[in-house]
């Protein structure tokens, strides 16, 4: 592999590594969002960085005690009457306020 290179977007990415004999998670990220939001969470401690070509990269650790992978957003398919209502109840919301 050719460290002058950038990482292109299918190698840009965010590897987590859990195992039940370590107190640690470690977090390997070279997509700079994620990055960005790990250095603001004072859960998470920086262990490393470099860049690979012009692509950022960082390495990060956080109490196994204090992981969850329940990360995923939650999504929803609502219907079109319940779209509505939930805009009538949030624009309530917002007259009360």
């Amino acid at each position: 592999m050719d460290l002058r290179r950038s990482l292109v977007a299918e190698e840009r990415e965010t590897v987590i590594t859990v195992t039940d004999a370590d107190e640690l998670v470690r977090i390997w990220s070279a997509q700079k969002r994620s990055i960005t939001k790990m250095r603001k969470n004072p859960a998470f401690t920086e262990v490393g960085h470099g860049v690979h070509g012009t692509t950022e990269w960082a390495e990060f650790t956080t109490p196994a005690d204090r992981w969850s992978p329940c990360g995923v957003k939650r999504r929803t398919n609502l219907t079109k009457q319940q779209r509505i209502d939930q805009v009538k109840r949030l624009q309530a919301v917002r007259d009360a306020a």
